[in-house]
């Protein structure tokens, strides 16, 4: 490589950091309750299953609470590409994941409760589920891997995806008289401090 590139990388590296340290430090946290339950439907299908005892709930740094409810989900819509990346697997911020993913679904489902919650809050209020579990646990305590994951949930792509007519997608057709869909993946009790 030759030493303009080099230079090249190393100023846009510095900037980036540089961009990852401010969006950290700016981005709020809350606090995360409750039960996480993941069920695999079929390859590359989801679904998340709110526990009737002890519910997931985030409460946002504004004192926002969301409460999601069943739904498809794939966790963090990282390419697969960055799996590797740490900080970039689509479970490894799995409560927050599921905070947004619902964000979406409230949003296409026309649900009353989250109709002022803009696509731009929807992206805020991901880096502060995910900020809120790196503060519960610094060992995963990665500015960077926040930025990025913001930055990407806060693009044109995902605003596309946001704006989408008609794709309300509510998984009432897999229940069956009280039976459980698909196989339980992961059920995980969620609990950080509250945000001071």
């Amino acid at each position: 490589m030759s030493m303009s590139r080099t230079s090249l990388v190393l100023v846009l590296f510095l900037l980036c950091t540089s961009c990852a340290q401010v969006i950290y430090q700016k981005t709020g946290h809350g606090e995360f309750k409750g039960d996480l339950d993941v069920r695999w439907i079929e390859p590359n299908q989801f679904i998340y299953m709110p526990s009737e005892e002890n519910p997931l709930r985030f409460t946002t740094s504004d004192q926002r609470v969301i409460q999601p409810q069943k739904m498809y989900t794939d966790g963090g819509s990282i390419p697969q590409l960055f799996w590797g990346v740490p900080g970039l697997s689509p479970w490894g911020y799995a409560p927050a994941y599921i905070i947004h993913d619902w964000l979406f679904e409230a949003h296409h489902c026309d649900i009353p409760a989250y109709r002022d919650i803009t696509f731009e809050r929807s992206a805020s209020i991901l880096a502060e589920g995910i900020k809120t579990m790196m503060v519960a646990n610094p060992e995963i305590e990665s500015a960077n891997a926040l930025w990025a994951i913001y930055e990407a949930v806060n693009s044109p792509i995902a605003k596309s995806l946001w704006d989408k007519a008609q794709s309300c997608n509510p998984p009432v057709e897999l229940f069956e008289k009280g039976k459980l869909p698909g196989v339980l993946l992961f059920k995980i009790r969620v609990s950080t401090p509250p945000a001071r």
